[in-house]
């Protein structure tokens, strides 16, 4: 069985890893600016993007600069802080019980590189695939339509899964994590706790 990992709300607490951000920026107004110039413009946070705006704007400067990058570097230092308490165990011991696990993350790549390279729990996946536009439109996923595997996706977004659903196809099993994006479209699916994961048998 190949299963297939979101990393944001799914492995990764990222209310708490933005709560971590925004007292990194606590002279900011980081939710704000957050709001502002990413999600509301639907462009993909990355720590460097938002320091350029803060210094195009006259907001920080040299030193002030200086000093959130010594907060983002301890903040990854820490990182699997930030991790839900159980999801170690859990990739540890599908990845024993026989399971290909695949991380499969959405965003600004380079930022979702950083996150995960500051992981321990990178080592327990064969595959990491970073998309920065469509999930649906994947070329990794595309390749697995095409193979006999039995494919679980592990993901808190609910349209997100449903787009890879119809691009891998009708092997493809979903178990839908409870998170902010659960039921950001009509659905069927249960809809679980990360731990349930630890009831399944491969």
């Amino acid at each position: 069985m190949i299963i297939i990992f979101d990393l944001d709300y799914t492995l990764l607490d990222t209310k708490r890893f933005k709560d971590g951000l925004a007292e990194v920026f606590n002279k900011e107004n980081f939710y704000a600016d957050h709001k502002k110039y990413f999600k509301d413009v639907r462009v993909n946070f990355n720590s460097e993007k938002y320091l350029a705006i803060l210094k195009n704007e006259g907001r920080i400067d040299e030193k002030r600069e200086q000093e959130l990058r010594r907060g983002l570097s301890e903040l990854f230092n820490h990182m699997d802080n930030y991790l839900f308490s159980e999801a170690e165990n859990i990739l540890k011991r599908l990845k024993s019980d026989g399971a290909e696990l695949v991380l499969f993350t959405f965003g600004d790549k380079a930022w979702h590189e950083k996150k995960v390279k500051s992981l321990s729990i990178k080592k327990f996946f064969s595959h990491v695939v970073y998309e920065d536009k469509n999930k649906g439109e994947s070329q990794y996923l595309k390749s697995l339509s095409k193979i006999d595997e039995e494919i679980l996706m592990v993901n808190d977004n609910a349209r997100e899964t449903k787009e890879m659903a119809d691009t891998i196809g009708p092997k493809a099993k979903v178990f839908l994590i409870d998170g902010p994006y659960a039921e950001n479209i009509e659905h069927d699916w249960p809809i679980h706790e990360l731990a349930e994961l630890n009831k399944i048998t491969l």
